[in-house]
């Protein structure tokens, strides 16, 4: 709009100018006070005066009859990337490299005399032998752990229980039902071997596990003993293996029961 009036103005103010250069060439004499010449002045003046205005409306200073430049758009921020969640940790898994977990061989099971509840077992710990007296006589058949690979904690304090000394300290899982409390034994991926450690999926075998691990160390870890998806043992939900593969429990304990 400020465009048209502008050239409407300007030829308006040039027809102007030419009748009144028209009048004063007129070999007619005109007064010095013509009306008709002083009204011209009067009206191209006032062109003048609304023809700057228009023209500063229309074009902008200093752009010398061109019009602005469109200003350019601002640039649109690229999407939020949504912030990186930190690897999952828990301090469980820290006190685990001081603890010294392996596979290990039952050799032989005994009852222990005056209880109903311990077993006296001889373990092969890679290398070693060990006994281990475990409250699993009601749990576990005994014809059941002779033989077999478990898994055993083999830097505890030793103990004695019932007058009968532990060496090392086997680990099982377990869960309850209607019948009462369900037990069972870890199991070592198969080809694993006496001796084999036990470590953190994605870590590495400890090397610089203490000859006895601190009780309050070992507390630590146990309360975060657990069982995983796809029934592996884990220490809060990071699940233990050995060179050979996970270590699992039956199908029949459940994800989230304990190791104990």
């Amino acid at each position: 709009q400020a465009h048209n009036n502008f050239y409407s103005f300007k030829l308006i103010k040039g027809a102007l100018r030419r009748d009144l250069a028209v009048k004063q060439a007129s070999p007619m004499p005109l007064p010095p006070a013509s009306a008709s010449v002083a009204l011209l002045d009067k009206a191209i003046g006032q062109l003048d005066a609304i023809l700057g205005a228009t023209t500063a409306q229309a074009v902008p200073k200093g752009s010398k009859g061109q019009a602005a430049p469109a200003k350019a758009a601002a640039p649109v921020p690229p999407p939020a990337q949504p912030a990186q969640q930190p690897a999952v940790t828990h301090e469980a898994h820290a006190l685990y490299q001081k603890a010294l977990l392996k596979v290990a061989r039952v050799l032989e099971v005994e009852e222990v005399p005056n209880s109903d509840k311990l077993y006296k077992l001889a373990v092969d710990v890679g290398g070693e032998q060990r006994q281990v007296c475990a409250g699993l006589r009601q749990f576990v058949p005994r014809e059941q752990l002779q033989g077999r690979l478990v898994v055993a904690v083999c830097n505890l304090k030793p103990a004695k229980l019932a007058g009968v000394a532990s060496e090392a300290m086997l680990l099982a899982a377990d869960r309850e039902d209607a019948s009462g409390r369900v037990v069972r034994m870890l199991e070592p991926p198969p080809g694993s071997q006496p001796g084999d450690q036990v470590f953190l999926e994605g870590g590495a075998p400890s090397t610089d596990a203490p000859k006895q691990v601190k009780g309050e160390v070992w507390k630590g870890v146990a309360s975060a003993l657990n069982v995983a998806k796809g029934h592996k043992a884990s220490v809060a939900g990071v699940p233990l293996v050995t060179g050979k593969g996970a270590v699992t429990v039956p199908s029949d304990i459940p994800e989230g029961a304990s190791i104990r």
